[in-house]
């Protein structure tokens, strides 16, 4: 088979081929490429900013906690009794109460992982004041009550707003966080006395110093409170050309605020760039190497495969293939005839699927059939008995016709308890004329649960079961079956007779049965672990069936 009757035009025609597909091919390409790398590096960078704002966060997180731990050491104050009656002593040297602000402040070092690193200044309503070991942060007690008084008075202001944090600078050295809050009777909220913790600041700095970058924090006015020592990287920082990423410092009021130049990845891409410029080249060359071969091979391929689908169209039993074909065109036409095999046996199953459809609906149409003429025949009968003045007769037939009705017309999964009521008082009258008219069941549901739903005929087996096992021999008993809210999400559904009661044997068969096991698994399905069942027997006196099951706050539909 020959695949090009072209004739061969020299070199002149071999170059002006190539500088069109160059043309028409590379140009566009290296276009796409150049887009292609732009939107590289754009992603690089939105990449690498992303991983460096979770740094910050984690980073963040870290003085969060420390912070969090601060604010959480003065609820310790707070929660203590003894701490809070403390303050209303007025002597300033009482034992007693130096002692129990003493241990109180002892026992903040739990707060900041046995670190002991901390003063606080405590002071009442009388003005009395008490400072906590001080040479511990190298710092004298009067300079920190200085600071102290120093800051605005919050005594007697609204509890919500009772905390103040701030940064003290006694020295270059010599700095820490300060953390001031009301002090208030939990019960009352009754204002006794302020605390003041004071916190080197160097822990802050050891979370952001790990981090190679420059933080500042700062508070609401966006003032600067502190900063990391200043870096090389520091002076090559202009604040109008930063990136910045800010993060609230919570429950302080401070903000963590991160300041990059946008220039830092400049020279990290330069290797890139070059990169790419290279590749580019070598794709050029390539392209222009490869060119002609490429094309040829697409030619002969497609020359195959036209071949292959002539054969197909053709519905050739057997389809040829040239000796000298690409495996890739063997292995296709072994697909293509798998192919068609697949869609002869896929629409000869259609066909069968279709037919026996057609059949199910038929049968479906067929059944529905029976019930709807049960329910007419049942309607006929009770008319015939309102006619012939047999009441009790057509009564019993309309109850039967409203429990078909029910079943047939109503497939919801729930129900009111009103509904439920109206179907158990049906049910109940045909097991009376059943049973006897001495058989009493008092139903009693409380007034708010008569719109709630309910699982459709969830008492009905069980009270079936009463009248068939624990009236057995009987001509007389009494069932008693109430619904009641005992919470706010939960509520009881209690099922009593005087029958004969069960033994232990015949509970656990209980157990097993078939209606008390559906039971079970009804309730366990739709309420899950909250709703619980329960069996209760004494023998010769009753038996008392126990469903707890949560109380639904919508309305049924």
């Amino acid at each position: 088979m020959k695949w090009s009757s072209r004739r061969y035009g020299g070199p002149k025609s071999v170059q002006k081929r190539l500088l069109i597909m160059l043309m028409t091919v590379f140009i566009p390409i290296s276009l796409l490429l150049y887009f292609v790398y732009s939107f590289a590096e754009q992603t690089l960078v939105s990449k690498v900013e992303e991983i460096n704002r979770i740094r910050v966060e984690q980073t963040a997180s870290r003085v969060q906690d420390l912070l969090q731990r601060i604010f959480m050491a003065t609820n310790l104050f707070i929660n203590d009794k003894q701490f809070i009656d403390a303050l209303e002593i007025k002597e300033p040297h009482d034992i007693t109460k130096n002692q129990i602000y003493l241990e109180a402040v002892e026992r903040l070092q739990y707060a900041f992982f046995l670190n002991e690193k901390y003063t606080v200044v405590i002071q009442d309503r009388s003005g009395n004041e008490f400072v906590s070991e001080t040479s511990r942060l190298q710092v004298k007690k009067q300079e920190l009550l200085q600071f102290v008084h120093s800051k605005h008075d919050i005594i007697g202001t609204d509890i919500f707003h009772s905390s103040q944090w701030s940064i003290a600078e006694f020295s270059s050295e010599q700095r820490f966080i300060v953390f001031t809050r009301l002090l208030f009777k939990p019960d009352t909220a009754t204002p006794k006395g302020i605390a003041t913790i004071f916190i080197p600041i160097s822990y802050i700095e050891q979370i952001l110093l790990s981090d190679d970058t420059y933080y500042e924090i700062q508070d609401e006015e966006a003032k600067v409170l502190y900063s990391t020592p200043s870096s090389s990287e520091r002076s090559k920082i202009t604040r109008k050309g930063d990136q910045q990423i800010s993060i609230q410092l919570q429950p302080a009021d401070w903000s963590l605020v991160q300041l990059r130049g946008t220039n830092f990845l400049k020279k990290q891409l330069k290797w890139f760039d070059f990169a790419i410029y290279m590749t580019m080249g070598l794709i050029v060359i390539i392209f222009l190497i490869n060119s002609a071969l490429v094309i040829r091979t697409i030619r002969k391929v497609f020359y195959q495969v036209r071949s292959l689908s002539n054969q197909l169209i053709a519905h050739s039993p057997v389809l040829k293939i040239s000796m000298d074909s690409d495996h890739h065109i063997v292995e296709l036409s072994a697909v293509l005839r798998q192919l068609v095999h697949n869609l002869n046996a896929s629409r000869e199953n259609y066909k069968q699927a279709s037919d026996e459809k057609r059949k199910l609906e038929m049968q479906m149409l067929q059944h529905q059939i029976n019930p709807h003429f049960l329910l007419n025949s049942l309607n006929t009968i009770r008319f015939i008995a309102d006619i012939r003045k047999q009441p009790k007769v057509s009564s019993l037939l309309l109850s039967l016709s409203y429990l078909l009705q029910q079943q047939l017309y109503n497939d919801g999964e729930y129900w009111t308890f009103r509904e439920e009521k109206a179907y158990l008082e049906k049910y109940i009258e045909i097991l009376r004329a059943r049973f006897g008219e001495s058989f009493q069941v008092y139903i009693d549901f409380e007034m708010e649960l008569m719109e709630r739903s309910l699982l459709r005929m969830l008492i009905q087996p069980l009270v079936e079961n009463c009248f068939e096992h624990a009236f057995a021999g009987r001509k007389s008993g009494e069932i008693r079956i109430r619904a009641v809210r005992l919470s706010l999400d939960r509520l009881a559904i209690t099922i009593t007779d005087n029958g004969t009661g069960i033994v232990q044997t015949e509970t656990s068969q209980t157990r097993k049965s078939i209606g008390i096991k559906n039971i079970r698994e009804r309730i366990k399905l739709h309420y899950g672990d909250s709703a619980e069942f329960s069996i209760d027997s004494i023998p010769h006196i009753g038996v008392t069936v126990t469903m707890l099951i949560p109380y639904s706050s919508e309305v049924a539909a």
